[in-house]
C-alpha cells in the first residue's frame, strides 16, 4: 500500500512540473528536446496508427453497414460513437504505451546509471525541467495528433471500403457518415488523448527517473511503467464513458 502511495505522490509532482513549468519549452534547448520527444512519440508512430485506422474503419464500418444498412440513423450514431470516441482513442493509446512507456523509462534509467543528472546540475541544467517536462508535455500534445489522424483515416478508410465492397454509391455512404457526425464527441476524444497522453507520460518519466542504479532496475522500471500506463488507459476510458452516459 504505501509503494502506491509513493508512486501517486510521485505522479502528483510530474503532473505539478508539467503544468507549472510548461512555458520553459519557448527555451531554445528546452524546444529542441521537446521538438525531438514529439518526433520520437508522434511522427514516428504514423505508419503504424495509419494501418490500424485503414484496418479498423474499413472493417467496423463495412461490418455495421452490412448488418443494419444506411437508413438506421441510431445504428450509425453508435458506429461514429465507437469508431471515434472509443477505438480511435483507445488503440491510439495503447499502441503509444506499447511503443514508447518502456523505451522511455528504460532510457531515463540508464541516464541515472550513468550519472548523467548530476552532469546536466553541474552544467547548470535543471534535470527535471531537461528530462521530464519535454517527453510528458510531447506525450500530452502528441496522442491527440494521432487520435486526429486515426480518426480521419478510419472514417475515410470506411467509406471507401464500404462503398466498393457493398457495390453503394460514395456520396450516399459519405452522406450517411456526415448526418452521423457528432462534434462533441470528436472534441470529448481528444480532450480524453490528451490526459491519457499526460498520464502515460508521468508515469513512465517517474518510474525511469527513480530507478535504482542497476542494470535490473531498467527492466524493472519499464514493466512498471507499461503495466500502470495501460490501468491509467483504461481508467481514463472508464471515467469519460461514465460521464457521457451520464450528460446523456
Amino acid at each position: 500500500m504505501q509503494a502506491w502511495i509513493d508512486r501517486l505522490h510521485g505522479y502528483t509532482l510530474i503532473a505539478g512540473l508539467v503544468l507549472v513549468r510548461s512555458r520553459r519549452l519557448r527555451e531554445p534547448l528546452m524546444r529542441r528536446e521537446f521538438d525531438r520527444q514529439l518526433h520520437e512519440t508522434g511522427m514516428s508512430a504514423v505508419p503504424v496508427m495509419g494501418a490500424l485506422a485503414v484496418l479498423t474503419g474499413a472493417s467496423l464500418v463495412n461490418q455495421v453497414m452490412a448488418l443494419v444498412g444506411t437508413t438506421n440513423p441510431s445504428a450509425m450514431r453508435w458506429l461514429f460513437y465507437a469508431l471515434v470516441f472509443e477505438l480511435a482513442p483507445l488503440i491510439c493509446a495503447l499502441v503509444t504505451v506499447a511503443r514508447t512507456s518502456a523505451s522511455m523509462a528504460s532510457e531515463l534509467a540508464v541516464m541515472n546509471l550513468h550519472n548523467e543528472y548530476a552532469a546536466l546540475k553541474r552544467w547548470g541544467i535543471v534535470p527535471a525541467d531537461h528530462l521530464l517536462l519535454p517527453r510528458v508535455t510531447a506525450l500530452a500534445l502528441g496522442l491527440p495528433a494521432l487520435t486526429i489522424l486515426f480518426q480521419l483515416t478510419a472514417l475515410i478508410s470506411g467509406w471507401l471500403g464500404t462503398a466498393l465492397l457493398q457495390n453503394l454509391p460514395f456520396l450516399e455512404v459519405l452522406d450517411v457518415l456526415l448526418d452521423s457526425a457528432d462534434a462533441g464527441f470528436l472534441l470529448l476524444a481528444l480532450l480524453k488523448s490528451a490526459i491519457t497522453g499526460l498520464l502515460i507520460g508521468v508515469i513512465a518519466t517517474h518510474h525511469g527517473s527513480t530507478a535504482e542504479r542497476h542494470t535490473r532496475a531498467m527492466t524493472d522500471c519499464a514493466i512498471h511503467a507499461v503495466g500502470n500506463g495501460l490501468v491509467a488507459v483504461f481508467l481514463v476510458d472508464v471515467v469519460f464513458a461514465l460521464l457521457v452516459f451520464l450528460a446523456r
